[in-house]
């Protein structure tokens, strides 16, 4: 019951008028009195919440008798509430989106965490239209859903990792070092959609907390998709000529080769 409860109020009832429906859902017809001496609650709270749930068509008032009152069939008020819901959400982004401005320079919005991070990649992903470029060491199942969706669509997945990844029958392009065993080590995601959107996240030994970045802006869009790409061919070739094909005698010796 306590359950219930909690759940009619997270659907904007009151305490009192969840308690009052669910009582009128028990007995069929009520009259206030009834309802207020069933639940122990005085009847100007009782009268109260019947005609806010009246207003609400949640209850009615059997026809004849200004005194007995019915609650409305559950899976019928289901439906009512997700219908008026999806109304006033759909309404509200219409509206929201006249008042929101966007800036003419590209936006780069920084992410925390990594349910936040999944969840962002999941959103980029169902954006697409064409193509996807990837580059990660997470486990892919986490985005069979969206993986599976776009590719109805026709839109292209490639995914690069220097771990070891199991595609299993997922609708991707897969290109992996497999130089290690992807046991939950989940530390960095690059994504690309369309060449027009990315996304940059990773986590270190000295943060504590996945931390991200994505943007719209085209150059860096650009310098993350031409990493992918880069890091695909250098597996290719080696894959071709059964070797690495950066040498001691090419490198530049920088910081970045001797980190």
């Amino acid at each position: 019951m306590d359950q219930i409860l909690d759940l009619l109020e997270n659907l904007n009832f009151t305490k009192t008028e969840g308690l009052v429906y669910v009582d009128l859902l028990k007995n069929y017809s009520l009259t206030g009195y009834q309802i207020a001496k069933n639940l122990n609650i005085s009847r100007s709270s009782v009268y109260s919440a019947l005609d806010n749930l009246y207003k609400r068509g949640v209850v009615f008032l059997l026809n004849g008798n200004s005194q007995m009152y019915i609650a409305e069939k559950p899976s019928t008020l289901i439906n009512k509430m997700k219908s008026q819901f999806m109304e006033n959400a759909d309404l509200l982004e219409s509206k929201l989106n006249r008042l929101e401005k966007y800036d003419l320079e590209e936006r780069y919005v920084n992410i925390e965490g990594y349910d936040n991070i999944i969840s962002k990649v999941k959103e980029l992903i169902l954006k697409a239209k064409s193509e996807i470029y990837i580059n990660t060491d997470f486990d892919l199942h986490l985005f069979s859903k969206e993986f599976n969706e776009i590719n109805k669509r026709g839109v292209r997945t490639i995914v690069f990792s220097f771990a070891k990844l199991d595609k299993d029958n997922l609708p991707v392009e897969l290109y992996s070092h497999c130089s290690s065993a992807c046991d939950d080590k989940q530390t960095r995601i690059m994504l690309v959609v369309d060449c027009k959107t990315s996304l940059i996240a990773d986590i270190t030994p000295h943060r504590d907390e996945f931390l991200g970045t994505f943007t719209d802006n085209l150059l860096l869009t650009s310098i993350v998709s031409e990493h992918i790409h880069n890091d695909i061919y250098l597996l290719k070739l080696k894959n071709k000529y059964g070797k690495d094909l950066i040498t001691e005698d090419i490198k530049l010796n920088t910081l970045l080769e001797n980190r």
